[in-house]
């Protein structure tokens, strides 16, 4: 009587071990598993940040800040168009420059609010349109600035934090700058063809 006691007990001690094994490794693995998903979502999450220039759309777009400089400063000439981010702000910057000022304006790209308008003259051998020549901008045919950050994000992956079009001798280029943990790069494309001109790591 007491070995066939003894006996049920043992087997019950056994079956309520393993059943505490099986509950264990169902919690590892769950825990494991979850653990798993979080790495992964992180992952993802830092492919692409929401700061990044490229994810974000504005109600002005960078022909609106144009058209607004143009109906200020119809004698003028556009020399270069910037977006930045500054002090919690997207801002446009429009340059522009006539036969004897140049001219800066910024906008709001949210709220398409005028930030500012400045003017000054230009020094006198600059003056009759011999600077104007040598800096002005063709808007003409040129890609989207939307193109040109995918293009730069695929030559330098990161953060894009700002973009400018400008022109240095015959040629209108992109200048992107794309941030990358602590360290940005400045790719230069042809406006047009957005074929890569230069990349620069900024110290």
């Amino acid at each position: 009587m007491y070995k066939k006691l003894a006996t049920v007990g043992v087997a019950v001690l056994l079956v309520g071990a393993l059943s505490a094994c099986s509950f264990n490794d169902d919690k590892d693995t769950s825990s494991s598993n979850s653990s798993k998903e979080t790495t992964s979502s992180k992952s993802n999450n830092d492919k692409s940040s929401s700061d990044s220039l490229q994810n974000k759309s504005f109600d002005m777009s960078y022909e609106d800040a144009v058209k607004a400089f143009k109906d200020k400063h119809s004698d003028a000439e556009i020399s270069s168009v910037e977006l930045e981010k500054n002090l919690g702000k997207y801002i446009y910057k429009v340059e522009g420059i006539s036969n004897d000022n140049e001219y800066e304006m910024k906008f709001n790209a949210e709220t398409k609010e005028e930030l500012a308008d400045e003017t000054d003259k230009l020094d006198k051998e600059d003056t009759g349109g011999v600077e104007k020549e040598n800096e002005k901008i063709s808007l003409d045919g040129i890609k989207s600035p939307k193109e040109a950050m995918d293009k730069a994000v695929s030559e330098q992956a990161g953060d894009v934090t700002s973009w400018k079009i400008e022109r240095e001798l015959d040629t209108t280029y992109y200048e992107v700058t794309v941030k990358q943990g602590n360290n940005k790069y400045e790719i230069k494309l042809n406006s047009k063809t957005l074929d890569v001109l230069q990349t620069e790591q900024d110290d």
